[in-house]
């Protein structure tokens, strides 16, 4: 069966390798050759400074190993073969520079028969006689493990802060919910009545409410799957700034308007603090989520009391 692994995109692939390779050969050694202009030369980026040549790759999944391994073994074959029938226009990009390394960098490496096609794709390499190949050339295949670790997490952890979205509670699930736990909804209702008077009814707020909480659910759920650091962080966050809640009451002594939206806004503060990746758009969806819980659990609340 197909391995279930996340499919790139072949253009966010290429972005994020290009910051691996920022990382590792520094920002200003980093240079892309566009393919849309006379560009496409079996190379995606180059370092003078370090010698080496890179081609991205991502193949989408899922996808068998062997098939994955196929389609490497064809990209490879494709682009070492522009790499050097591309003679004058590379000479002329390389200048008096030798390459040592070209490297084709996927997100997954999972089959030994690349490497052995790599061995003998960087003898026909070194056979051409190039001359903009060093005598110790090779041809390697590197995947994010080739990477420092710290690059590759922190790269990894800023895209899927700002990758992921949770749906919104569907209005069935609403009230489906609301309905199997109608103690917690009482008490929802009961200080959401203590504002001053929206244009909505008790009703809607109470629902809309809901949906806060379940919508803050749904993104703890798919922080906890795909990105489990950030959730134990968040969740860091969001206990502290309940513990505090618990012990001192609101943050405002003043209206319930003003309680809620100090709360809201201190609760974001501590997840940007704890999660600084995580998205704008993440951190509200969170906080909302966190106030809902509290209004109905009752470590929120306002006066009048009881």
């Amino acid at each position: 069966m197909p391995e279930t692994l996340e499919s790139w995109d072949p253009n966010d692939w290429e972005e994020h390798v290009y910051s691996l390779l920022s990382d590792r050969h520094g920002a200003l050694n980093v240079s892309p050759v566009p393919a849309r202009d006379k560009g496409d030369w079996g190379i995606d980026y180059y370092s003078l400074s370090d010698k080496a040549v890179y081609q991205c790759y991502a193949v989408q999944e899922p996808c068998m190993v062997s098939d994955r391994a196929s389609k490497q073994v064809s990209k490879i074959t494709g682009d070492l073969g522009k790499f050097c029938h591309k003679k004058t226009e590379l000479a002329k990009l390389f200048g008096s520079v030798q390459i040592n390394r070209w490297a084709l960098v996927v997100p997954l490496h999972d089959s030994a028969s690349v490497n052995t096609h790599l061995t003998k794709k960087t003898a026909d390499v070194l056979a051409a006689k190039l001359p903009y190949v060093a005598s110790d050339f090779q041809a390697l295949i590197q995947c994010p493990k080739s990477f420092a670790s710290s690059s590759v997490r922190a790269l990894e952890l800023r895209r899927l802060s700002n990758l992921i979205i949770a749906q919104d509670a569907t209005q069935l699930e609403r009230t489906t919910w609301a309905e199997n736990a109608s103690p917690l909804v009482e008490d929802l209702r009961k200080k959401l009545a203590k504002r001053i008077q929206s244009s909505s009814s008790p009703d809607q707020d109470t629902d809309k409410a809901i949906g806060w909480f379940l919508n803050g659910q749904n993104l703890l759920q798919i922080l906890r799957s795909r990105a489990p650091s950030i959730h134990d962080r968040v969740l860091s966050a969001i206990s502290r700034r309940l513990d505090l809640l618990e012990l001192a009451g609101p943050s405002s002594s003043g209206s319930a308007e003003t309680a809620l939206r100090t709360e809201f806004e201190g609760l974001k503060a501590e997840l940007k603090r704890e999660a600084p990746h995580l998205s704008d758009a993440n951190v509200h969806t969170i906080a909302m989520g966190a106030l809902a819980e509290w209004l109905m659990r009752c470590p929120l609340d306002f006066p009048p009391y009881g």
